[in-house]
């Protein structure tokens, strides 16, 4: 109510605006974090707990940010927790991915875009596609991406993704999660 408060507020939001024209989505999609584990947390936390997902497929390469946090709701929520093979250049198995999602009941995917450790590119459309057909939910850290690639979220259906800002020039300890208005998070 302040005009400190005032100018804050709309500098604030002036961004996520930008952050979000980028993307092609709506500014209220973008939620403010602390970084790309607090967004990875928040997307994969919330999906368990408000959503219902009961099984969460993700790969043995992922950063410890998602690793760790599907371990944790495997153990807090009883949440079954898959790992889709990977080729031996750590690319995906598209054909074990759709095995598993049609042994899922409510399932999340948890793949990250860009390895930050062998540097392989997931093929973002592809399993977007994939878990579109099989009715999952699909959640990508792009902290590697975001600024790099160029990603049109009004043709790729991501539900969740996190990133951090000092990996493209921006200030640490700010980070943002999508968060897809259709997915049914709040």
């Amino acid at each position: 109510t302040h005009s400190f408060g005032r100018s804050s507020k709309a500098i604030l939001e002036q961004c996520r605006k930008n952050i979000a024209s980028y993307f092609n989505v709506s500014a209220a999609e973008i939620i403010f974090t602390s970084g790309g584990t607090e967004a990875d947390n928040l997307a994969l936390r919330s999906a368990v707990r408000d959503l219902g997902v009961t099984d969460i497929i993700t790969s043995k390469i992922e950063h410890h940010a998602v690793l760790h946090t599907a371990e944790q709701l495997e153990k807090e929520y009883g949440v079954n927790l898959h790992y889709v093979k990977l080729d031996h250049c750590g690319m995906v198995d598209l054909d074990h991915l759709k095995l598993l999602l049609e042994a899922s009941d409510k399932a999340l995917v948890s793949l990250m875009h860009i390895n930050n450790e062998i540097g392989n590119i997931l093929d973002l459309s592809s399993v977007a596609d994939v878990c579109e057909q099989n009715n999952a939910l699909f959640h990508t850290d792009m902290v590697q991406s975001v600024g790099h690639f160029k990603v049109d979220l009004s043709k790729i259906p991501i539900d969740f993704f996190a990133a951090s800002a000092h990996k493209f020039h921006g200030p640490k300890g700010i980070g943002f999660c999508f968060i897809r208005k259709s997915s049914g998070l709040k």
